[in-house]
């Protein structure tokens, strides 16, 4: 059925819904398939709704499902039509290599997935009855066919995917799954017009207390027609109202605003957003939101190189980010209410940047509306990743119209701040030895350092644009090094323990991590029938990282003894990665020169072993909850005094008290420093009054250096919130054994569990996801509202469980063995005992 809509005289016919899809020829046995399949969608998602593919994220699954992207597929369906006019056919997003046909005859063609199509279609179209037909061809084939046309290229996976204009993902990553897609992914309809707007793009410029908006209106329409904008404010007054008629294919308007009300990012002012409504004299009307505000990016040298920053508003912005990949392998999954909720984690765990990597596709116009109305800065890569890319004349005509037509889209939206050329790419010609295979050949330094910018120069000059993650501000310098633009940290993980971050001193890092598993429910649902952990089959087909089992071992050496059960394991390597990541960010945010750390990454596509901070399940890991702290806007952190490359960064030649304040006010607190025993014991104390102004750090130095370093720890505290310094690792430490009572009760429709300590606790952790299944709900359902928490004999915290979905908690009785799975610390896998009391 379709949906009809109209602006005066533009009618847009939806041909979203069930299609006829069938399979049309492939590798393997020839199968009979003609099943129904939703639109937009996928051909895995309508196979697996029609019960002929198993869930390919589920166990081995993803094996046995190669044959889809290796297949030919065609969508086809009929509608009901009536001749009045021009008519195109527009396709939002077609995955990837396809011919499309209208009552049986070719009206067009596509060859990368991230462009949306027109084609004119009256001429075919008749009154009544007509026909589709979309035949895709498999992408990872015409991958292949370019790849022995052109030459390889090289990349970090044995997959052609640099040689077709599709989301690299697809083809496997070190996070994500093998799952070539094909289908009708974004909105497909007819328009029938006869003038029309493309697109709006109100450019903004700020100059001392007024708004100038161009405002560049793209149209069919003829010479001379008039165009019309009207300005609301975000109060819902009407402003202004400016006249344009059309030139070429575009309208100009100028609109002045005096006294603009501005948008900032979250924590440092309001997100007030104004709209325009456009109309093309009777024909087409539009309307879109956007904010007032200018970015710029800070390049001014310093004593190590150059510096690197964002500033909005005249302000510079201590950047808190993520980085974000699709949330779903298939992408018609991923849903504008799921996409909110991430973008809501992002923004409860103090997150305000989210870099979209450019292996992935152009975000959603839902996406920056989330950012927009949370003051979320987005980050945006072109879509290149960590390959070498052909720069012949088709694909130097499709990246133009891709980087066109995202700018052009995405213009209105404040939250988008910077355009990026790629991921990895120029990093890979310097490291990873690609010129002896690219030969003389292009090997995409022409999109980066000409095409790309000067798509943006043509229509968009109001936003920064930087070349490549990482960057290092020339095509002739190494992106590699701390001393000049955008850093990528990956030695801790790739190669040593992560005090080494203390090592590394940059203005500015868009990539560091460090890998962890997800929640116990999600990993234990991948792997049917296996305990997950290290010694199940399943647990390691779902770690796709480099060597990865060895490097999370590695990981734990310095702080645990070899785990003795999976679900120790399991817990461990969570709290490690946490403290991992949780000690770079604060290292990075005590320095005077780092302008931003963004982590890789904030979200999963499917239940993986991975980098995340929220799991494939929309489940919070441990980390999620260790840079909700590390990110907080105003930040009491203990550090190293003056590490460096020859100077172990273990605070033995002293440590001291690092304030940060991001925010737009002044900081006035009391800094309480306590050294405790192991054993609860209190050995020293000092108070200090400390003054942070508004987007500053101070540091103040504490002497307070250990008798035992192996028995006692740093206590922290400032206006409620606790953190520790540990003079040791776990290992080392001479810990009590754990023990701890625990008491569960209801209330208000919540789940509180009380943790006590008998002896000193670190980490104390309540897995909801384990909880939710006693209480006959899906583990996702529960969400606990703190984590890793450290406690002195003596002293009670009650963890607090509620429903995502505001509903409350019945009454319930957990037992005793629940609670030993869903209530842990980290001495319980570091010392002699594993269990303590319940």
């Amino acid at each position: 059925m379709t949906q009809t809509t109209e602006t005066p005289t533009t009618v847009r016919h939806d041909l979203g819904g069930v299609w006829e899809l069938t399979w049309a020829g492939g590798p393997g046995p020839e199968r009979s398939i003609t099943i129904p399949a939703t639109v937009p969608g996928e051909v895995h998602t309508a196979l697996m709704a029609a019960g002929l593919l198993d869930d390919p994220t589920v166990g081995l699954n993803e094996l046995a499902q190669h044959w889809v992207g290796h297949s030919q597929w065609v969508y086809r369906r009929t509608f009901h039509h009536v001749r009045t006019g021009r008519t195109d056919l527009v396709a939002d997003g077609l995955d990837t290599v396809a011919d499309v046909y209208v009552n049986g005859r070719q009206v067009g063609s596509a060859r990368d997935q991230h462009l949306a199509y027109r084609w004119r279609v009256d001429d075919v179209l008749v009154d009544g009855e007509n026909t589709v037909e979309i035949r895709f061809a498999s992408a990872w084939e015409a991958a292949l066919a370019h790849e022995h046309e052109h030459g390889p290229l090289p990349s970090p996976y044995d997959e052609p995917y640099a040689h077709v204009r599709k989301a690299a993902a697809n083809f496997g990553w070190d996070w994500g799954p093998h799952f070539v897609t094909a289908g009708i992914w974004r909105d497909i309809r007819l328009e029938t017009y006869t003038a029309r707007i493309d697109h709006v793009r109100p450019l903004v410029t700020l100059t001392g207390g007024t708004a100038l908006v161009d405002v560049r209106v793209r149209v069919d329409a003829p010479e001379g027609a008039e165009v019309r904008a009207d300005l609301t404010d975000p109060s819902g007054v009407h402003l202004a109202q400016a006249v344009g008629f059309v030139e070429g294919d575009e309208a100009r308007l100028l609109v002045e605003v005096g006294d603009p009300r501005l948008w900032w990012p979250v924590g440092l002012g309001d997100q007030p957003l104004y709209r325009l409504d456009v109309t093309l004299g009777d024909f087409d009307a539009a309307s879109t939101r956007f904010g007032l505000r200018s970015v710029a990016i800070d390049e001014s040298p310093d004593e190590l190189g150059t510096r690197w920053a964002l500033v909005v508003n005249g302000r510079k912005v201590k950047v808190r980010g993520y980085n974000w990949i699709p949330d779903d392998t298939f992408a018609s999954r991923a849903t504008p209410e799921r996409t909110a909720q991430r973008i809501d984690q992002a923004v409860a765990g103090n997150a305000n940047l989210l870099r979209v990597w450019g292996g992935g596709h152009f975000v959603t116009e839902e996406f920056l509306d989330a950012c927009d109305e949370r003051g979320v800065l987005v980050w945006h890569d072109f879509l290149f990743a960590c390959a070498a890319y052909c720069e012949d004349d088709e694909m130097v005509e499709l990246v133009t119209a891709e980087a066109e037509q995202a700018v052009a889209r995405m213009a209105a939206h404040p939250s988008l701040v910077i355009w990026c050329g790629g991921n990895e790419t120029v990093l890979g010609w310097h490291h990873w030895g690609w010129a002896d295979q690219v030969g003389v050949r292009g090997w995409g330094a022409r999109y980066y350092l000409d095409l790309l910018p000067k798509v943006l120069e043509r229509l968009d000059p109001t936003r920064p644009y930087v070349a490549n993650s990482p960057w290092s501000g020339s095509i002739d310098r190494d992106p590699a090094v701390d001393t000049h633009g955008i850093s990528h940290l990956w030695d801790a993980w790739n190669e040593r323990d992560y005090a080494h971050y203390r090592y590394h001193d940059p203005s500015f890092v868009s990539e560091m991590g460090w890998c962890g598993p997800p929640a116990w429910t999600t990993l234990q649902r991948a792997v049917p029938g296996e305990e997950p952990g290290p010694g199940s089959p399943l647990t390691r087909h779902h770690l796709r990282a480099i060597d990865g089992l060895h490097k999370l071992t590695r990981g734990l050496q310095p702080h645990v003894p070899a785990p003795r059960t999976d679900a120790d394991w399991h817990f461990a390597t969570q709290i490690v990665q946490a403290r991992a990541v949780a000690a770079g960010v604060e290292w990075l945010r005590s320095r005077e020169r780092c302008a931003g750390a963004v982590v890789w990454q904030l979200n999963d596509c499917w239940p993986v072993i991975s980098w995340s901070a929220v799991d494939g399940a929309g489940i919070e890991k441990p980390l999620w909850y260790a840079l909700r702290h590390a990110f907080a806007p105003r930040l009491v952190t203990v550090q190293p005094v003056h590490p460096g490359p020859t100077h172990d960064p273990t605070g033995d030649a002293g440590l001291e008290i690092v304030l940060v304040n991001d925010t737009a006010d002044g900081w006035e607190t009391e800094v309480v420093v306590r050294r405790v025993r192991l054993d609860g014991r209190e050995l020293a104390s000092v108070t200090i009054p400390l003054r942070c102004p508004a987007g500053e750090l101070v540091k103040h130095a504490v002497d307070l250096a250990p008798d035992d370093p192996a028995a006692e720890i740093l206590l922290v505290e400032a206006d409620g919130t606790r953190t520790t310094w540990a003079y040791r690792p776990d290992r080392e430490q001479t810990a009590p054994r754990p023990e701890q009572t625990v008491g569960v009760t209801v209330a208000d429709g919540e789940l509180h569990v009380t943790v006590t300590a008998v002896t000193t606790l670190r980490d104390v952790c309540v897995a909801a996801d384990r909880l939710a299944g006693h209480l006959g709900l899906e583990p996702h359902t529960l969400v606990v509202d703190t984590a890793l928490v450290t406690l002195l004999p003596g002293e009670s915290h009650t963890f607090r469980v509620t429903r995502r979905d505001g509903h409350e908690i019945g009454q319930a009785v957990l037992p005793h063995p629940l609670l030993d799975a869903s209530v842990r610390s980290f001495g319980e896998v570091t010392g002699p005992h594993r269990k303590g009391n319940r």
